[in-house]
């Protein structure tokens, strides 16, 4: 397919100034050329022109914290449970809502009986129209502190041979949950420090990145001085915490989305108080965890976890904003959903406008770098060069 974007304001994901009156022209799904409108010297008739006029163009957006197997809403956890065939059609439609949002890229950090990475193949295979999908298989937890369709280990050795199958299974990232299912009271936590860095060892060794789930402070504190690959939520993240991820060039994924929404759901459908008070917790603790990581130097990278609490599919903007209310620029919210996303998933043709990357990108009715929100006014969506949305 040969397309032309013409005459556009460009942010091209790099930490470049936007430019304005740019064109970019896809060939055969890649970005061939870039530059001043006025000085591309292609045939007009032989191209398909797609107006740029008072809008913005910026590369495909990266969800780097998913669980398509689960709608999210105010029952999340009782829909992973649901039969197998409803938790399959329902990851289709879910994941193709993803990319008409302008999410091009996804990982899947787990799904029950490896749903996530039948979705992936299917997704690559050009069977359904769905982001590029990452994906881990299942949750690898400890004995006793998750759910039950999770892959689940006692000692050192068995977690090293769960880590094993699930590579074998076709996972492309490992996925481990330090503390306990979300809503349960993970006061104790069954790891320490040394036997996740058994997983970390393990994997990779292997060449996998380990993303490791984290939402209380003992699981913080263990997650951050491991060498995970990516802390997941983290809400409970203290300064020392901070700094050793710092220096273990550790990313954090903080889903803030997951207690913006369980907010709404405690008044909308008038959840206990207990369920308010935890989500007021997290919200508390998530901020001062963001805040804290900007400073300390952190790599930030976007992931909702949609599907996985109460946010729903298809609203990266909301985690936009929520990380520029916590004093984020919009730009580096934006920088946290392309170019290091796609540093953290290991997709390095993608995650910014270059000439002879992969052509992901997002064309925008508003300019996202004066309102992030403008993240919802989506005018085109391209995958591969692929007019999607």
């Amino acid at each position: 397919m040969h397309v032309l974007i013409d005459d556009v304001q460009l942010w091209d994901g790099t930490g470049s100034p936007a430019q304005a009156r740019m064109s970019v022209e896809i060939r055969d799904g890649l970005i061939h050329w870039i530059g001043p409108a006025s000085q591309w010297q292609g045939s007009r008739p032989t191209v398909q022109i797609v107006d740029g006029r008072a809008r913005t163009l910026i590369p495909g957006l990266m969800d780097c914290h998913v669980h398509y197997s689960s709608p999210g809403g105010p029952d999340w956890i009782a829909r992973f449970s649901d039969p197998l065939p409803e938790i399959s059609i329902r990851a289709i439609e879910l994941a193709e809502a993803s990319l008409r949002s302008g999410v091009t890229t996804a990982r899947d950090v787990g799904a029950p009986q490896g749903v996530s990475i039948k979705l992936a193949h299917m997704a690559r295979a050009g069977e359904i129209n769905a982001p590029n999908i990452r994906a881990a298989g299942t949750w690898i937890a400890h004995r006793g502190s998750y759910v039950s369709f999770a892959r689940h280990f006692g000692e050192a050795h068995e977690l090293r041979d769960a880590i094993r199958m699930e590579i074998e299974e076709g996972a492309e990232l490992i996925k481990v949950a330090l503390s306990g299912w979300n809503e349960g009271n993970a006061a104790e936590v069954p790891f320490n420090e040394k036997l996740l860095s058994v997983g970390v060892e393990e994997a990779q060794r292997a060449g996998f990145k380990i993303a490791c789930h984290a939402n209380d402070p003992a699981s913080c504190r263990i997650a951050a001085r491991a060498g995970v690959d990516s802390l997941e939520h983290g809400m409970f993240l203290e300064q020392g915490d901070l700094d050793a991820m710092a220096n273990n060039k550790t990313c954090l994924v903080p889903t803030m989305s997951v207690w913006d929404a369980m907010l709404y759901y405690a008044h909308a459908v008038d959840w206990p108080e207990a369920r308010k008070k935890r989500a007021e917790g997290l919200r508390q603790g998530s901020r001062l965890a963001v805040i804290g990581a900007v400073r300390a130097g952190v790599q930030i990278a976007l992931g909702t976890d949609a599907g996985g609490g109460a946010a729903r599919h298809g609203r990266i903007a909301r985690e936009a904003e929520l990380m520029v209310e916590c004093g984020l620029e919009p730009r580096d919210a934006l920088i946290a959903a392309t170019s290091s996303a796609s540093k953290l998933i290991g997709e390095d043709q993608r995650g910014t406008i270059e000439k002879g990357k992969i052509a992901d990108l997002v064309l925008l009715d508003a300019n996202p770098l004066e309102n992030v929100g403008a993240l919802r006014l989506i005018a085109a969506v391209f995958q591969g060069g692929r007019r999607v949305a």
